[in-house]
Parts: C-alpha cells; sequence; structure tokens
C-alpha cells in the first residue's frame, strides 16, 4: 500500500516549483546554484516562509488548528505573481482553488481542508473593518501581516524594491517612512491579542530602524542652525 507523502513537504514543494518560476519570469535573469536555476531574489518564498514561522508560532499561542493555519500560509500566495494586476486581486481564490488538488495523496485531514480553503480566501487586504472569523482565517491574515513587519520585513523589501524602480539610500528612507504610516494601520487591525503585542514590538523596531536612517542620512549642511 502506498503511504501518503508529508503535506508539509508536499506544500512547501508545490510553492517553491511556483514562486521560483515566476521570480525568474520577474527578474528575467537567474543563478545556476548546484546544477539548478535559481532566481536572484525569490521573494514570495520568502515572504510566504515567514508567515509559516509565524503559524508556528501563534497557533498554539491562540488556541488555532495548527494543521490548518500552517497549511493555508504555505499555500495563501501560491497563485499570486509578482507585478501582476490580475493576482494582486484575484490570487485568494485562484490558491484556494489549488488546495484540494496541491494535498491530494498527503497526509493532510481532507476534513480540514474547507478550514484550509477559507482562510486562504479571506487573507486579502492590509486593513479590516472588524475582526475575521473563524480562528484559523483571523491566525492566518495575521500572520501575512505580520510578516510585512520587523527586521526580515526590512530585508525582503530592500531586496525586491529595486525591480519596481530605481533606488537610493534616500527612495529607500523616504518610501519606508511612507511605509510606517501604513503600518502603524495594520498593527492596529490585528484579530488575535499576541499578534496585536507582537506588532507592536515589531512596529517599534521598524519606527527605530528609519529614525537612525534618518539621522545617518540627513546632511548636517542642510539644517538651518536655531
Amino acid at each position: 500500500m502506498t503511504q501518503p507523502t508529508p503535506w508539509r513537504t508536499t506544500c512547501e514543494q508545490a510553492l517553491r516549483r511556483f514562486s521560483d518560476a515566476d521570480a525568474i519570469r520577474f527578474w528575467g535573469i537567474g543563478h545556476e546554484v548546484d546544477g539548478t536555476y535559481q532566481p536572484i531574489f525569490n521573494y514570495r518564498f520568502e515572504h510566504t516562509y515567514a508567515a509559516v514561522l509565524l503559524a508556528r508560532w501563534l497557533a498554539p499561542a491562540t488556541g488555532a488548528d495548527l494543521e490548518v493555519l500552517e497549511c493555508a500560509a504555505w499555500l495563501h500566495d501560491v497563485a499570486k505573481r509578482l507585478k501582476d494586476p490580475h493576482t494582486k486581486d484575484m490570487h485568494a481564490l485562484e490558491a484556494s482553488a489549488q488546495v484540494e488538488e496541491i494535498l491530494a495523496g498527503t497526509d493532510f485531514p481532507p476534513v480540514k481542508i474547507p478550514a484550509v480553503r477559507h482562510a486562504i480566501e479571506h487573507h486579502v487586504g492590509l486593513k479590516l473593518a472588524k475582526r475575521l472569523e473563524p480562528l484559523e482565517t483571523a491566525c492566518l491574515w495575521d500572520c501575512d501581516k505580520l510578516s510585512k513587519i520587523g527586521a526580515a520585513s526590512l530585508i525582503h523589501f530592500s531586496c525586491i524594491s529595486g525591480a519596481f524602480q530605481p533606488i537610493t539610500t534616500g527612495d529607500i528612507l523616504h518610501r519606508g517612512e511612507a511605509w510606517l504610516d501604513l503600518a502603524r494601520s495594520i498593527t492596529a487591525c490585528f484579530n488575535t491579542e499576541p499578534a496585536r503585542e507582537e506588532g507592536r514590538r515589531r512596529l517599534a523596531f521598524i519606527e527605530a530602524h528609519y529614525a537612525q536612517l534618518r539621522r545617518e542620512w540627513s546632511d548636517p549642511m542642510e539644517v538651518t542652525p536655531p
């Protein structure tokens, strides 16, 4: 009798195949590493892995179902292509539609698939008018948005930003300070208390980061003496 494959491995491989191919399409160039062609930077995989790590932390902290939350975290952006307006709007539904096919033949409990799909379908948007339900859906939103705030997010945004527009240190500072207002709004919207607490810690870190960058990148010659 054939043994089912581990669902975590299957989900990671599915996301890796999709995101590697999309990143190479997006960048138009890659690197030969150990006999495989790899993208310059795979933003989608890095972001997703950050969300998965958060899911593994947030599920036990809130009592959410870890299998549902982590599976949804792995697959929530499996249909989102970089710089593609169509998938920006539709990727949640398209990712949800792929869940059963990706999990077929794995050891993931079929009875939990609807909960995974519901979470994926409701993770979009950077603000919430009301808290999401059920808990796993609420937690996926929190994990997805927490991954956009903090130390790792600074790396992700810095690595990808040059592909969207020319960048200088001043550009990074200006756009980072503009992002802080949205980050504050996101932090106020988290569904769960652990996410709110972690969001406040991460927000304080990036506020301090950009304040320090502002100090380092200010020209003393342009400061008007009192």
